[in-house]
Formats: structure tokens, sequence, C-alpha cells
């Protein structure tokens, strides 16, 4: 991503420009009094410069920008092509763009501008002639100095090493103390990119820059595995230079894991001292790098292990289900804060006690599977301190030869649960009853009915014996009918022990239902397991049966097949 420049005091025209152009460049909009001041620092390849300003005219900052460096790429933005644009590009601009901007050609002339500026900074490296300093013979091999500058190094380490931030900006302290480089910047890889991570000297706006995976520069470190310097690389792809002269650093190392996967990069801008950067100072500054890549793998390992184990910590301690560990001996080793809830214990006062601290009905079951290896899964006890219903799982904690280190028991306070059982079987019996209820109810109205319609037309014809003889013969079937209701009746509130023996529930179905719809057209058809035995009382059996025939029959109309299966519930 290339690097511009925009000099505007209107935010709308940085809000276009960053739409239009997102996708290919950076751009930094600043007013025009900080200028000179932003350019001298950044370099950037291109700059685009307002015509208009309130109390400054852009002729004048394109002077001052120009004195600076005659070989700066400004492209002008103007409202027309005027006397004001006539005059830019007289006093020096590349090109003009008029407002409102043309999508097409402000790419065009931005790309334009940008290849002039590629030209420009190859003619520069071009001349320039490398002044040879005295060499200096001091290699800096960690010695005197050197062994002052590795020991402060490893203090930082030690000191903060579980804070990269922290630890980073340490490291940067002490390396522009050595090297009096005036800006650094360290660069991590986060997801498919480079983000900055610690800087020194470089500002707010450059700090959101970031290099994709697949950059030029990243690739370089990737493909070739070795420092980039901008005066030696040459051979560079260009946009490797430009990220360079974007963040106005000269030298960069790439930060490599011991598996040679790219971590980072540590740039470094120019020194405040003026001078070049010798090789020996390369070379030093390249072991430094070797060891902060270390570091930084190391912290980045243990920054992943000590978020899975705060993560796992944090689900240990919130599920809903009380987990508590021994060792061999039958001291507490681990209990998560639903145990101590459950037991009424703080895990301090527990912890390494033997497991009758937690009562003497869990040890009971912990100590039976240090002793034996039994387990248990899932049993259901009364928790008397608690006054709670537990569900209660054990297991065995053994080492790679089979011997048992440990046990591990996990239960569930089912009190809420047993609740809901309890709730939803009174539900469903007063779902029986009020359907039982109904039943007799429809029962009772039906010999009612005809008893009521003969009581109405009695009086009128009481003379006609005939039906005098017709009332009473509906009369006495329907109060046995309603006779036989209330016996079923109270058969059914009969609180009297159940009398029952074991038979054959295949055998005894078939009889009783082919005897009860003997004359009717409804068919049966039975399938599963033949030989099923169970004890039940014969009687009371029945009577449930027949209820339950009985609404089918009303369903069915008394013709239909009603299949029945048998099986055993293992």
């Amino acid at each position: 991503m290339n690097y511009l420049v925009l000099i505007t005091e209107n935010n709308t025209i940085a809000v276009s420009l960053r739409a239009i152009l997102k996708n290919d460049y950076f751009i930094e909009d600043i007013e025009p009094k900080d200028a000179l001041k932003i350019v001298s620092e950044r370099r950037p390849r291109v700059i685009l410069l307002d015509s208009q300003f309130g109390a400054i005219n852009s002729i004048d900052v394109m002077a001052e920008l120009l004195a600076y460096d005659p070989t700066l790429t400004i492209v002008e933005i103007v409202s027309s092509f005027d006397n004001i644009a006539k005059q830019s590009l007289e006093f020096g601009a590349f090109d003009v763009v008029e407002k409102p901007f043309d999508i097409e050609r402000i790419k065009h002339i931005i790309k334009r501008a940008m290849e002039r500026e590629k030209f420009m900074k190859l003619r520069e490296d071009d001349t320039i002639q490398r002044q040879e300093k005295k060499q200096i013979t001091t290699d800096m091999p960690f010695e005197s100095e050197g062994d002052a500058f590795f020991q402060s190094f490893l203090q930082i380490v030690a000191e903060n090493f579980s804070d990269i931030e922290k630890t980073g900006i340490e490291v940067l302290k002490i390396i522009k103390k050595r090297f009096q480089f005036n800006r650094m910047l360290i660069l991590l890889k986060k997801g498919a990119s480079y983000v900055p991570s610690i800087s020194m000297g470089i500002g707010d706006v450059l700090n959101k820059v970031e290099l994709m995976d697949k950059h030029p520069l990243i690739l370089w470190f990737l493909n070739k595995g070795r420092i980039f310097n901008v005066v030696s690389g040459k051979d560079a792809p260009f946009e490797c230079r430009g990220f360079m002269d974007i963040i106005n650093c000269r030298i960069a190392f790439p930060l490599k894991t011991l598996k040679g996967e790219l971590l980072g990069v540590f740039f470094a801008g120019d020194k405040i001292t003026g001078e070049e950067i010798i090789p020996a100072e390369i070379t030093s500054l390249s072991m430094i790098m070797d060891y902060l890549s270390t570091v930084l793998e190391n912290a980045f390992l243990y920054k992943d292990i000590f978020f899975h184990k705060e993560y796992q910590e944090a689900i240990f301690h919130n599920i809903p289900t009380g987990i508590i560990a021994v060792d061999k001996d039958g001291k507490i080793v681990v209990i998560n804060t639903y145990a101590e809830e459950i037991l009424n214990a703080k895990s301090d006062d527990i912890t390494n006690k033997p497991i009758e601290k937690a009562g003497s009905q869990i040890a009971d079951f912990i100590r039976r599977v240090l002793i034996s290896g039994e387990t248990f899964n899932r049993v259901e006890i009364e928790f008397v301190p608690a006054k709670v219903m537990l569900g209660l799982s054990t297991n065995a904690i053994k080492d790679e030869y089979g011997c048992i280190n440990g046990a591990v028991a996990i239960f569930q306070n089912l009190t809420i649960i047993k609740e809901m059982e309890r709730k939803e079987k009174e539900a469903e019996k007063n779902k029986y009853w009020s359907s039982l209820a109904s039943r007799l109810s429809h029962e009772l109205k039906n010999p009612l009915v005809a008893i009521n319609a003969f009581a109405q037309m009695l009086p009128a014809k009481y003379s006609d014996k005939e039906f005098r003889g017709q009332f009473s013969d509906v009369v006495q079937t329907e109060v046995l009918r309603i006779n036989e209701i209330i016996d079923r009746i109270n058969k059914i509130a009969d609180t009297m022990e159940l009398k029952t023996v074991p038979m054959d529930i295949a055998e005894f179905f078939k009889k009783l239902l082919k005897e009860r719809h003997k004359n009717n057209s409804l068919k049966f058809q039975f399938s599963g397991e033949e030989r099923i035995f169970a004890q039940l009382d014969a009687e009371k059996i029945k009577e449930a049966i027949g209820y339950i025939m009985d609404f089918i029959y009303d369903d069915t109309g008394g013709d239909g097949n009603v299949s029945i299966v048998f099986c055993m519930n293992k």
C-alpha cells in the first residue's frame, strides 16, 4: 500500500479521497501549518495539496515544500482550471486535479505521480555517493559496554516476560540508548497482516499502518531471510522502499521463530547523531533481534498457555456441576466453585485435607475408588449436610502404568430436577383424573338422558299402559348402568393393597381383549416379545385396560385395527 499526504483544511476532501483510493493508498491528511514538519519526517511519495485555505496561500505552502526538496511530487487540487491552477503548474506542481473529482482521472493522475516519484527515487539512488567513514574496529561482541547492554536486556526479559508490550518498550529503550536511533517500530503478526505493536518516535497516524502477508517487504523476509537496508536493498521491489519511506526508517530486521516462521519485523530510522549504521552495529543488532525473536516466541507461547489455562479455569469454576479431585492418599487437590457452594466449604479450608472434610458420604465413594478402582455412574444420594439430592459419578485417575494416582468425583444438585419431575408426575396425575372425570360424567349423562326424556312425557302419557311399561323398563335398565358406574368409581377410589400375582402379560392381554371385544368389529394385531412376566393385580389391570379400550372404541366407532406391541423396558 502506497503512502500519500493530503494537505487540506477540508475534512470532506479527505473523506472523499479515502473512499476513492482506500484499496491502494494510505492517506494521511494534515493541516498546511504542519506541512513542512510532516513531509520532512514522513518523506511521502506523493503530496496532494488543496488550493483553498483560510489564512494561508497554497502557493506559499508549495514554495516552502519545494524549497526543502525540489524533487517532491505535488498534485494540486483546484476548483477549476483557473489562474491558481496555472500558477501551480508554473511553480512546480506535477499536475492539477479539479473538484468535484472524476474518479478515473484522479486515479490516473496519482498513478502517473507515483511513477514519476519512482523514477526520481531510482535516479537519486544512482547518484548517491556513500562517504566511507572512519572504520570503527570495535566489533561490539557484547564485551565491556556490550556486556552491560546484554545484562540489561536479560534483566528486562526476566522482569517483564509475561507482558509482551512492556518487554518490547523496555527493549526499545535500551536499543535507543545504545545505538541512538531516532525512531523504531515493531510490527507483529496478527491474522493475515503485520500490525504496529510497539514503537518509539513514530507518530500516532503511522501507528495505524500495517503490512498484509503478501506485501513485497514481508515476502522479502520470507524468501530471502535477511535484513532490509534502504541503501543496499536496490534489488528489492520498489514497494519495499516505499513502505520504509512511509515510516521514515532505514533498516529492518525479520523476527523469526526457530522454525523459520515470521513473527514480525523490527524497523529502525536514522541515528540521532547523523552517523551511518556500520556493519559491526548491524551484526550486533542482528544478534539482538535473534534474542528478541526467541523472547517474543516464548512470550506468545506463554500468553497462549496462560489464556487456555484461564479459559479452562473459568469453565471449571462456572459449570453448574461440582468437581472435587483427590490424590492417591485421599487428600483434596482440586475443588471448583460449584462444589464449594454445595458442600458449604471454602477451597482454602479443605485443600490438602482428607476427603472426609467434604462429607462422609462423598468420602465413602472416593475411598472405594482409591482402594478397589470401583467407579460409580450417576448414583443418586441424599446429601444430608445440605439436605439436597445429588447425582454422583466417580472415576479413578491413573498413570501410564495403570496405577491409581487419585480419584475425581463429579456431582450435580438434583433437587430442582426432582422437584420438576414431581410436578410433572402430579400434572400427569391431574390430567388423568380430569380425563377420567370427564369420561365418567359422559357415561352418567347417557342413562340420565333416557330417564329424563321419559319423565317429561310421563304426565301426558301416564294413562297409556304400554308407555308406563316402557318407562319402567328404561328406568330399571339405566339405574343398573348408573350403579355399575358408581361401583367403578368406588373401585378406583379404593385404596386396598394390590393383590399381585405373576402373569404372562402377552397371554393375559390377548385373552382379555378377545373376550371383551368379541362382539364388535375391532381387530387386534399383536407383535413383539411373547414371554414377558410381571407382578400384576388382575382385576385392577382389567379395569385400566377396560377404560383404555372404551376410549379406543369410541374413537374408532367400534370398527378398526388396533396394534399392540409387547416389549420389556430394559
